[in-house]
């Protein structure tokens, strides 16, 4: 089976690309010629250079390959525009590839996010079945490029993968967060409407999310073309704990500030005016308050254990010792 995986150099497509070889799947990875190869080496993947804004580079792309695993796409961006431009038009412009130029594909696995589903109350779990309620541009874009997959489910077998907040060797999402825990700091984000009880997340490590996707890709199980599975570990967890686990490996003693929903506003209103000036996007900026100042983010991904019979193994703490660990070899935390 030949499966080409877009974003294959990226951490999660990097952890795919060497499961799919490992499970001695030929593998194809496409690219941007801009994109590093440090963690492709080693590996016998077929590399094709590509863009998710250049259909003709897609269409060469996904020929003569049995199954297309999608995870390029952005976290980040300037404006709204950006977000759908790689999340949304990218997907349409990739599928449509695959409809024309690989009409007999036998699955397409779209890496999706919990957040084109959205936050939920306190207390609450997000499900398959629930309606999504996206709230910010990021979560919008990630839903539009699942509609854009289910225009074709009828002629490509499709299945979308939602995970939660990812971490792990490799990763950038929770660098800032291990970098201020190792400075001995825990600033603590409120919730909008108020709550008494902590925030709360669903999270997964990098490979075991990989071992999910590539048991989305490469099962025989009946399923229903254009469904939707979260992929999460069990272990749900609050924002201190995530602190407290990257203090544990940096031998630090936190400092605990509770940070008011006014100053979290107006500092991402000072990071939009000062990205505007720049050319430049922020992780804070005021499209993302919404995110930041949910109750919850968390999802269960019962559906994936009766489905693929995933279930992920590593326990939170050692994911955050490996990811601090790694931070460090590499030089990211000093």
């Amino acid at each position: 089976m030949k499966v080409l995986v877009t974003g294959a150099s990226g951490f999660v497509g990097s952890h795919v690309t060497r499961l799919l070889v490992e499970r001695g799947c030929e593998v194809a990875g496409l690219l941007r010629g801009s994109s590093s190869r440090e963690w492709l080496k080693g590996l016998p993947v077929e590399l094709r250079e590509g863009s998710l804004s250049d259909l003709s580079s897609l269409e060469r792309a996904v020929v003569g390959v049995d199954r297309v695993v999608h995870v390029a796409g952005v976290v980040h961006a300037p404006n709204r525009e950006g977000y759908f431009e790689h999340n949304a038009y990218g997907t349409r412009r990739l599928i449509e590839a695959c409809a024309s130029h690989n009409p007999g594909l036998s699955r397409f696995v779209l890496i999706s996010s919990l957040a084109a589903g959205g936050p939920c109350p306190l207390g609450g779990i997000r499900r398959e079945f629930d309606p999504d309620q996206p709230v910010s541009h990021y979560g919008e874009s990630k839903r539009a490029g699942e509609l854009e997959v289910l225009k074709f489910k009828d002629q490509i077998p499709s299945v979308m993968v939602r995970p939660p907040l990812v971490y792990g060797p490799r990763d950038r999402g929770v660098l800032e967060i291990a970098r201020i825990a190792s400075r001995g700091l825990m600033p603590l984000l409120p919730s909008d409407p108020p709550q008494t009880e902590p925030k709360r997340y669903s999270q997964i490590f990098g490979e075991d999310l990989a071992e999910g996707i590539v048991a989305a890709t490469l099962s025989e199980r009946p399923f229903e073309s254009g469904s939707v599975l979260y992929l999460s570990s069990s272990e749900i967890v609050t924002e201190a704990q995530i602190y407290e686990a990257f203090a544990e490996v940096f031998g630090k003693k936190l400092t605990r500030i509770q940070v008011p929903a006014w100053a979290v506003r107006g500092l991402a209103r000072g990071a939009d005016w000062i990205g505007r000036l720049a050319g430049r996007s922020f992780i804070l900026n005021s499209d993302k308050v919404p995110e930041l100042l949910a109750p919850a983010w968390t999802c269960s991904s019962e559906r994936a254990w009766e489905q693929l019979g995933f279930s992920a193994k590593t326990p939170f703490r050692e994911g955050i010792r490996q990811t601090a660990h790694w931070y460090r070899e590499q030089g990211w935390i000093h």
